[in-house]
């Protein structure tokens, strides 16, 4: 009964955190094509204020997901591995282009950002033009295939069990 209770609150923490993360990512494809810097900054706010909720979401995914495989005795199992491996890999990468693209959206439209963990205050912001060529450079397929892709490459290793 206990494996049954751990496998209903992984899926729902992870249908938890598709919906909260759902601003970030509607975020990412809307705001190539803004140029005012209000609205630009409105979808930066509104991707940030569900944060606590997919952190948190995913927290309790991970940890049911590594509880489980000690319930039922798979950690022989490879999917289980390359399930974790993956997810590792979109959490590493989703940082990193966070870091790279979105924290440094924050800084040139005039909101308070972070690098890495220290926070700062908002600065004056950028130009219209600087702001316009950051905006080209993010890649929203790039976001896709690995925010989406990958955890439904895990989502198929979890259901069907082929290794």
């Amino acid at each position: 009964m206990l494996v049954r209770w751990l496998v209903f609150i992984h899926v729902l923490s992870a249908i938890t955190f598709f919906l909260a993360h759902g601003a970030a990512a509607a975020m990412v494809f809307k705001v190539r094509s803004e140029t005012d810097f209000a609205r630009i900054r409105a979808m930066l706010d509104l991707a940030v204020s569900t944060f606590k909720a997919y952190m948190l979401s995913f927290l309790i995914m991970g940890l049911t997901g590594l509880t489980m495989p000690f319930f039922i005795h798979i950690w022989n199992k490879v999917w289980i591995w390359l399930s974790i491996v993956l997810i590792l890999f979109v959490v590493v990468w989703m940082g990193l282009v966070n870091e790279k693209q979105i924290k440094h959206l924050r800084k040139l439209v005039g909101l308070p950002y972070m690098q890495g963990f220290n926070e700062f205050p908002a600065e004056p912001p950028a130009s219209p033009e600087e702001v316009a060529a950051f905006l080209k450079t993010i890649n929203p397929t790039s976001w896709v295939i690995v925010g989406y892709g990958i955890p439904a490459v895990v989502l198929w290793l979890m259901v069907f069990k082929p290794f």
